[in-house]
């Protein structure tokens, strides 16, 4: 799941590892999130410890009963220069790291963290899931830029898997169905809610 709209999303600023709070709006999404998934089968919600991710969890798990647990492996990719500027600033002030995304995860970022640093995040944090909660249904609350890589790397796709599939919107939800190391992809970036 996405996180709800934060006062940076609000400006349409990249975030990365800032800490922007949710913006009023974000908190209604995350309640109308909690509404939706209130009749849903989840043992377990984790979330990214950056505050945009934490709240909406805790929104949620309020809702649901249930204390998401945080985890730093699900905070969104470190973003370096861009962090704080616009994508109409990103593409003026850096236009070829602004075309990257298009063939890739985007890169060559003064100062990210970078992309085989998120992907590793990622495997460890799947892989940790997958061996503490197998056979249960585990709601994640984290970033665009780590949902997309945690996809491209479940469905086993090459980097260039960043350029088809896209990020939802805030509250979004793609689910993922493994089932004896099988991947299904059963839902992306579904706002319904």
């Amino acid at each position: 799941i996405r996180h709800a709209q934060s006062t940076w999303n609000e400006m349409r600023r990249w975030q990365g590892h800032s800490n922007p709070p949710l913006a009023e709006n974000g908190r209604h999404q995350a309640r109308l999130l909690a509404k939706r998934l209130a009749g849903w089968k989840i043992d377990h919600i984790y979330a990214s410890d950056l505050l945009r991710a934490a709240e909406t969890a805790e929104i949620l798990g309020n809702a649901l009963n249930l204390h998401p647990r945080p985890d730093s492996l699900w905070r969104e990719r470190g973003f370096g220069v861009l962090e704080g500027l616009t994508s109409e600033e990103i593409e003026a002030q850096y236009p070829e790291v602004w075309a990257s995304r298009m063939v890739g995860p985007i890169t060559n970022v003064p100062g990210a963290e970078p992309q085989t640093g998120v992907i590793a995040r990622s495997r460890e944090a799947c892989d940790a899931l997958l061996r503490r909660h197998p056979d249960q249904t585990v709601a994640v609350v984290s970033h665009g830029g780590i949902i997309l890589t945690t996809l491209v790397h479940l469905l086993g796709l090459p980097p260039s898997g960043h350029s088809l599939l896209s990020v939802g919107g805030n509250t979004s939800i793609s689910r993922v169905a493994i089932d004896n190391g099988h991947v299904r992809l059963t839902g992306l970036n579904d706002t319904a809610h």
